[in-house]
């Protein structure tokens, strides 16, 4: 699974997946990962705009691998 290196490519993905949420897996690369949390704000908010929420997340060596579900399940 190649990380994404861009909030663009992060949104992109979000937008273009078809399936469960509980099936969709995104990997960030750790240079996405701001001290604010700005980048990964941005990506949530495409992330809640589908009506999902993030579930957790795996760490990996330079990213993570993010889990999402259905918004309130």
């Amino acid at each position: 699974m190649k990380p994404v290196t861009t909030v663009e490519e992060a949104q992109e993905i979000i937008r273009s997946y078809q399936g469960k949420p509980e099936d969709f897996r995104l990997s960030v690369a750790e240079g996405l990962l701001d001290p604010v949390g700005i980048n990964m704000a941005i990506i949530t908010d495409a992330i809640v705009a589908r009506e999902w929420e993030p579930d957790g997340f795996i760490q990996e060596k330079g990213f993570r691998i993010y889990k999402y579900k259905e918004l309130g399940s």
